[in-house]
């Protein structure tokens, strides 16, 4: 179903967009836009990510994307067409900071999909469902260091149709700490838990065909906080996690 609305993709209208795309809460991220400094749209792989981008920027709300090329380069060229072509800014992953800091500034929604592996020079190590993972710090230190306002938002599909519903969350930034790093983490922690909770309510949604789960199984050379190395202590966890 994921591939054949990618692949109709180039067909989609505003009129189609508000036929397939039930939006809730929407008006949390033009209130975020009233405010202009920008919005960071944290993301993660549910339902189809291609579609709701897509969805919104066809409306005529221009939205960016952080990522990274397809090593396909047929599949690639047709994704990169149809984001042109629905008005989807597309964001290289190498070298983004100033590009993410230039849309912001335009007062634009920059999206970052947080729930895959990277390196540390990228990321913190955080937990995820009671594991040790890699986690985006992007979406908190961009939020403190330009004032956009930073919100969560999710597509599920509507049982086993083409129907889909969006909806958005104001996560704002909490900073209980006098140390900025430790606000970055609390802030990515609490995203974390945001996500959580989406693949609990639809985990047949989760499109999870990456290793989320690096650190834990390999945790050397990690920065590991305190207060999760208990995890490692009590061992690697390897095979399926349960998210029930």
């Amino acid at each position: 179903m994921y591939i054949m609305e990618v692949l109709r993709l180039p067909m989609l209208t505003a009129e189609l967009s508000e036929e397939l795309v039930e939006r809730k809460n929407f008006e949390i991220v033009e209130a975020a836009l009233a405010r202009g400094k920008g919005v960071i749209l944290v993301a993660s792989h549910m339902d189809n990510v291609d579609l709701a981008g897509c969805s919104i920027s066809v409306r005529g709300l221009p939205i960016s994307v952080v990522a990274k090329e397809m090593s396909w380069k047929p599949a690639a060229q047709f994704i990169v067409a149809v984001r042109n072509a629905t008005g989807v800014i597309l964001i290289p992953s190498k070298q983004s900071r100033a590009r993410i800091r230039q849309l912001l500034a335009e007062n634009k929604i920059v999206t970052l999909v947080i729930d895959q592996h990277l390196r540390p020079r990228h990321a913190i190590v955080c937990r995820f469902f009671d594991q040790l993972a890699s986690t985006s710090h992007a979406p908190a230190r961009f939020a403190a260091a330009t004032g956009a306002a930073l919100i969560a938002g999710v597509m599920y599909r509507k049982g086993m149709s083409r129907y889909h519903a969006g909806r958005f969350e104001e996560v704002g930034l909490e900073t209980p700490y006098e140390n900025a790093a430790a606000n970055i983490r609390h802030n990515t922690e609490r995203i974390n838990r945001i996500v959580e909770g989406w693949i609990r309510e639809f985990p047949e949604q989760w499109l999870w065909p990456h290793l989320r789960w690096k650190v834990q199984d390999s945790p050397e050379g990690w920065d590991i906080p305190e207060d999760l190395r208990p995890l490692v202590a009590g061992g690697a966890v390897t095979g399926d996690r349960d998210v029930d």
